[in-house]
């Protein structure tokens, strides 16, 4: 367990309680709980591709992190699509002159 705890971490910690599940998550006491609990709620739900719904079809999602980048690598089961989701907190970009 890191000594420090991130912010996107912090944030998961006062985010608001899952509704009943029917998936199993840890015991709220446990260290990894809020993680898991922003996993369940933020992975992708349906396809970019095809759009259809990742839980229905077999499809999977597996999250990592990059610093504060959260990444879920994901595999449609309708279409085949396999590719990332990537959530932000903020973006900067640069737009060229038109």
């Amino acid at each position: 367990m890191p000594d420090e705890r991130s912010e996107v971490v912090a944030r998961a910690a006062d985010a608001a309680p899952l509704p009943d599940d029917p998936h199993e998550l840890p015991d709220p006491g446990q260290w990894f709980a809020p993680d898991a609990e922003r996993h369940y709620l933020d992975r992708p739900k349906f396809c970019p591709m095809c759009a259809a719904s990742i839980g229905e079809h077999g499809g999977i999602t597996t999250e990592y992190w990059t610093g504060d980048t959260r990444n879920f690598m994901t595999w449609c089961g309708e279409c085949g699509w396999f590719g990332e989701v990537v959530r932000f907190d903020r973006v900067t970009i640069m737009e060229e002159e038109h």
